[in-house]
């Protein structure tokens, strides 16, 4: 659907028509070389407020804001320290609710900040980012053992896939209305849900339903934060969009990665450019894509046989 020419019943259809616009600028290696980091570093400079490991001591904090930070990142559909989203109901999938959870961390398991190896390669990739892409490398080694440390910290309370499973009937259910006396914490997350779905138009309800899962890790989160520069939140919250966004930079950039991979998954070689960028689409553009697949492909007639 990506590549093949399209029938002629899907050719205007703009979900599908947007998809493969962008499958095609993430395939096209010519552009990213000669766009260079430009994009990416303009954007974290204009709209996140800059990365102040780049910036040495330069880095001004006055500006710095948690929530508009957040926000900002939500629109690009990173989840980074709290994660929100929009969930159908198990006992009725007519009914949607939201839902507000742990988001991931940078090695995914908490184990692996016990691995010297793993942990190594992790702060190499960010240090040798980091250096490659400035010229001020002053603050570069104490702003990477600030950055790990915090993570590291976080992932004590970060919780297993086991234990998710394990713990559901820890979630707690309330509405919006009632958010902040349910699950009281020094960051507003009744405001902040707000102004996420507000970014869609959507305004919330008092009487709309709020799932609230890893009670204990949203807790203990915000708590580190609280305990937490400015320069440190912002340091790590754009290390964990730079991280993402690897894959969009020239080559020689992404080589960097090549051995944090090879220390943490056992890759030597990065995968073909056509994969990295189908699983993107897939990720970010799945359930439009599938809907369309499944009414071009799927037999109707299927259902009674």
């Amino acid at each position: 659907m990506l590549t093949s020419p399209l029938p002629n019943n899907t050719a205007h259809i703009q979900s599908l028509i947007n998809a493969r616009r962008l499958y095609d600028s993430c395939v096209n290696e010519t552009a990213i070389e000669l766009e260079s980091i430009n994009t990416i570093l303009s954007f974290v400079n204009n709209e996140l407020g800059g990365w102040p490991i780049l910036q040495g001591s330069s880095w001004n904090s006055l500006s710095f804001n948690l929530s508009r930070l957040l926000l900002k990142l939500r629109e690009y559909s990173h989840n980074i320290l709290y994660g929100c989203g929009t969930s159908p109901d198990d006992k009725n999938s007519s009914i949607y609710y939201i839902r507000v959870y742990q988001s991931d961390i940078g090695l995914e398991q908490r184990t692996n900040y016990e691995n010297l190896r793993i942990t190594t390669a992790y702060q190499n990739f960010i240090r040798d980012l980091a250096r490659a892409l400035t010229n001020d490398t002053s603050t570069i080694d104490a702003d990477v053992t600030e950055i790990y440390n915090f993570e590291k910290n976080i992932s004590k309370f970060h919780w297993t896939p086991a234990e998710i499973r394990a713990r559901q009937n820890e979630t707690v259910r309330t509405t919006i209305g009632n958010l902040s006396q349910t699950f009281s914490t020094s960051f507003d997350f009744t405001n902040y849900l707000r102004r996420v779905y507000s970014l869609a138009n959507i305004n919330l309800r008092d009487d709309d339903i709020v799932s609230i899962s890893e009670l204990d890790f949203l807790r203990n989160v915000t708590t580190i934060i609280e305990n937490s520069s400015s320069r440190l939140q912002q340091n790590y919250i754009v290390w964990r969009f730079i991280m993402n966004r690897v894959g969009n930079m020239p080559k020689r950039y992404r080589s960097i990665r090549d051995p944090f991979d090879e220390a943490y998954r056992g890759t030597t070689a990065q995968r073909p450019r056509s994969i990295i960028c189908g699983n993107f689409i897939n990720s970010n553009m799945g359930f439009a894509l599938s809907k369309i697949y499944i009414q071009q492909y799927f037999d109707e007639n299927a259902r009674n046989q």
